[in-house]
């Protein structure tokens, strides 16, 4: 909860007018102290130079000594000495599958595309690896985008491109969601992750339930982790992954959580307690399926209804997630507001007209949208 600034009363009565006032009564008696004389005249820019010394910045450095006040560059110092550092910006990733020649090479930093369109220009992915086209004809590569931010996440079937063709290639694709794009950490992110180190501070960190979900949300495409104590037996951990666009976690930010807790290859730098087994993952699919009847106008096409019905569930899914249920009157209200939906007489969630709920270790998957037009 934000606590508001309250301005301090020395500050009060410090406008440039009441300033200048007070300087006009310390004048000598036998000064001219009256509107439009030198003095008065002389005097006044002094008084607006305090005057916005003390109600403005004051006021403002103050504010920044205090992580609940201060931002930007700032509020990076105040993280820096709780032993936090603001996330970056994060890249897409996932995988494409490339048709084409046996043999054929992909070398790494290939660059592939989707197509630009009137309102937006091309996202560029790089091949991370060498990948060679095997005897199936076929080859999986993992990509990560070229630029960094949420315009890198891209739907599935939509990297159709190359930026430089290859001998050998016939087809590529990406058969799923390319995720993991986020912007720079905000503040009020950071600020929530400053105030959770300096609420526990003379804490023991001994890989409690809030230790786990602190070191997840230091990786950069983190948003949230829930934690699974003993879920394989004694000392076992898994720590389940949402992203900052409130999605399921990408295999590239698992193994980053996981490399940065676990730290396999410098022990010396592990967080989790020695003997602890840690398992990353992201949640596991809820499938959910959508039937109903609308009233149509005839101006548009039921493939248009269903792909903005389909895109206002995935934003819906996070906040779904969040209350752990998908509630019936949301998604059916969704669909209601959609442009060209007059009416909506029929619909189901799963076949049922009751709210769905969302164990801890799911995320909710559109499966499928049955649209009867009446």
């Amino acid at each position: 909860m934000a606590i508001e600034f309250s301005v301090p009363d020395f500050v009060n009565d410090n406008d440039a007018e009441t300033i200048q006032a007070q300087m006009m009564e310390n004048l000598p008696a036998d000064i001219d102290n009256l509107p439009a004389g030198f003095p008065y005249d002389f005097t006044m820019p002094t008084a607006m130079v305090k005057s916005e010394l003390v109600q403005f910045h004051l006021v403002n450095t103050l504010k920044l000594m205090f992580p609940m006040w201060a931002y930007g560059e700032w509020l990076d110092l105040h993280a820096k000495a709780a032993g936090l550092t603001r996330r970056s910006a994060g890249y897409a990733a996932g995988y494409l599958t490339i048709n084409g020649k046996v043999g054929t090479r992909i070398p790494k930093g290939s660059v592939f595309a989707t197509m630009a369109t009137d309102t937006a220009p091309s996202a560029l992915f790089k091949a991370v690896e060498l990948n060679t086209v095997d005897e199936s004809g076929i080859v999986k590569i993992k990509v990560e985008a070229v630029e960094s931010g949420i315009y890198s996440n891209v739907n599935p079937d939509t990297v159709v491109l190359m930026s430089k063709p290859i001998s050998g290639i016939t087809s590529i694709t990406n058969e799923d969601y390319l995720t993991g794009g986020t912007e720079t950490e905000d503040d009020e992110s950071l600020r929530a992750r400053i105030n959770e180190v300096n609420q526990t501070e003379g804490n023991s960190f001994a890989g409690n339930y809030s230790d786990y979900i602190r070191w997840a949300k230091e990786v950069t495409g983190v948003g949230s982790a829930l934690v699974e104590a003993e879920w394989d037996g004694p000392g076992t951990v898994k720590l389940i992954i949402i992203d900052s666009n409130g999605q399921p976690a990408n295999e590239t930010i698992l193994e980053n959580v996981y490399h940065y807790i676990v730290s396999p290859l410098t022990p010396l730098e592990r967080k989790a307690p020695i003997g602890a087994t840690v398992t990353v993952v992201a949640p596991v699919a809820l499938p959910i399926c959508y039937k109903c009847s609308i009233e149509l106008d005839k101006s548009y096409a039921v493939d248009k209804i269903k792909a903005g019905y389909t895109a206002a569930l995935e934003t819906y899914y996070a906040q779904a997630k969040e209350e752990g249920m998908i509630k019936y009157s949301n998604t059916m209200a969704l669909l209601t507001l959609l442009p060209g939906v007059n009416d909506v007489m029929e619909f189901s969630v799963n076949d049922h007209k009751v709210n769905v709920a969302i164990a801890q270790d799911e995320y909710p998957e559109t499966t499928d949208i049955v649209i009867d037009v009446i």
